[in-house]
């Protein structure tokens, strides 16, 4: 089967499955539906693709949408930013440490392996550079695609039941918002495309996303747009994403990665359980909302839990630039970091 056919066969059992979920009325139905979908689909050996330039393109989407919670009110809250910001690069620093600590010690993974594989981000840089400094490649990127997948399917549903957060349909967050209307909706286009283009250009961590949304909030605090941007876009870039997630367990062995697979579980719940601690605690401290606070510190990746803060309607830029932080913060100083440990960049060296 073609890369079209097999493209079109996983965003269309994507859909169904965000159908299936959003009938039932679980939280962000779309992504977990088409995720969870996807990802039994990909483990049964059916041929799921995964496309990143379709993926790139959504994500430069996902970074437009984001755009339109950067609203002039927005400026009143920027004096929080800097308090967390400074709680992201504490929190990465201990999960970074505990989740290594526990890939060695308990997982008997060697140096490189588990230091790459503990970073609570960056799974395509993480695996690159893991790589050249020795680390198993395949495990590498098997527990960072685990924890995505743990995180982004258990936080949702945490807020839901036992944090009790109501958190309704994309289409029910944005009913009584003002639609973009059609000039609005050419000039969303319009940062898209540049976004897009801008992003693949200059090399920066997260560019693919973060200049989307810079050039999306430049037209919105500019007031050329108002109105918030439609439930069906939303939609659509919570199904390839989710797709997406889902895709890159294609082809694996489960008797032969069931190891690093929960290795990951189990890294992903204890950075979860970390995360929820973390928030619950500094949130009165430094003046923030617990939840958007939660989800800033959540180990998902940058698109996806970006996604998550916009259908819950979450403090939605201030989520987005504290995962943008944390990205940084990891894909720049992670292997600087280990190199100055000293740490061989060989996986046969304890």
């Amino acid at each position: 089967m073609g890369l079209v056919l097999r493209l079109t066969f996983s965003i269309a059992l994507g859909a169904v499955g965000g159908a299936v979920f959003y009938y039932f009325n679980l939280p962000l139905a779309w992504m977990l539906g088409s995720m969870t979908f996807t990802t039994i689909a990909a483990l049964s050996g059916a041929p799921i693709a995964l496309h990143m330039p379709t993926r790139l393109s959504m994500t430069a989407v996902l970074g437009t949408l984001l755009g339109s919670a950067f609203t002039p009110q927005i400026l009143q809250q920027l004096q929080h930013w800097g308090a967390g910001a400074l709680t992201v690069a504490i929190f990465v620093t201990l999960m970074t440490v505990v989740a290594v600590s526990f890939l060695r010690r308990i997982g008997g993974m060697d140096r490189a392996t588990a230091y790459f594989s503990g970073t609570p981000g960056g799974l395509s840089e993480m695996t690159l550079v893991g790589e050249r400094m020795g680390g198993d490649t395949p495990t590498i990127a098997l527990v960072h695609a685990t924890r995505i997948f743990v995180v982004v399917f258990l936080l949702p549903l945490f807020l839901a039941s036992i944090a009790d957060l109501d958190i309704p349909n994309t289409a029910r967050v944005l009913a009584g918002r003002p639609a973009a209307q059609e000039g609005e909706l050419a000039i969303l286009a319009a940062c898209a495309i540049v976004g897009y283009i801008l992003g693949q250009k200059l090399p920066l961590p997260g560019s693919q996303i973060f200049i989307p949304m810079v050039v999306s909030a430049a037209a919105y605090l500019a007031g050329f747009v108002e109105g918030r941007p439609p439930a069906e876009i939303i939609a659509v870039a919570q199904v390839v994403i989710g797709g997406a997630i889902g895709a890159r367990f294609v082809g694996l062995d489960l008797r032969k990665t069931a190891r690093p697979i929960i290795l990951g579980v189990i890294s992903a719940l204890g950075m979860l359980a970390l995360a929820t601690t973390f928030a619950y605690v500094a949130a009165p401290i430094l003046g923030l909302p617990m939840y958007a606070l939660l989800l800033a510190l959540s180990p998902g990746g940058l698109a996806e839990m970006s996604l998550i803060a916009l259908a819950l309607d979450v403090d939605t830029a201030f989520v987005a630039t504290m995962h943008l932080v944390r990205i940084i913060l990891i894909v720049t100083l992670a292997p600087i970091f280990f190199r100055a440990m000293g740490w061989k960049a060989n996986p046969n060296q304890p």
